[in-house]
């Protein structure tokens, strides 16, 4: 562990995780009846830090909103062939907001090398609910993926 990352795991006391916005498709000519294991052979998936933000609040505590984008898409074989026209069978993407409170400030380094990697380990819950409850809102069978390990 880097002495930023440590600086940061030291001192960043998460406070809450929210959705900021999801994204579920089924692609039109999928039936969510015969959508099943064969579909899930060809996956994608998605993670990243968007965005950090930082504000001191009035009693000398900061606040730090991650920004960050999980997402998973499953692609037919006629997709793979031609990347040119992708349109997924089924994409489900979410962005969340984990905010963090610090007693001390910190650069932007430090919050951005948080942020690549240890900010996921308090989204990912988040991530894998919001993707077996849209399975099951979209009548397919829930895909489940494993927990974050450290």
């Amino acid at each position: 562990m880097t002495p930023e990352i440590k600086k940061c795991a030291d001192n960043l006391l998460i406070q809450s995780v929210i959705l900021k916005s999801l994204y579920v498709n089924l692609r039109d000519d999928v039936d969510s009846e015969s959508f099943d294991d064969n579909n899930l052979e060809n996956s994608q998936e998605l993670k990243g830090l968007r965005m950090c933000k930082s504000l001191e609040t009035d009693n000398d505590k900061w606040i730090y909103k991650l920004f960050t984008v999980v997402g998973i898409r499953f692609l037919s074989p006629e997709d793979l062939e031609n990347e040119d026209s992708v349109k997924p069978l089924l994409e489900v993407k979410a962005e969340f907001i984990a905010q963090y409170e610090s007693p001390c400030e910190l650069s932007e380094e430090e919050i951005n090398q948080f942020g690549e990697k240890h900010v996921f380990y308090h989204v990912w819950p988040y991530w894998r609910e919001i993707l077996q409850s849209s399975c099951a809102r979209l009548n397919i069978s829930p895909i489940i993926i494993p927990p974050l390990r450290v």
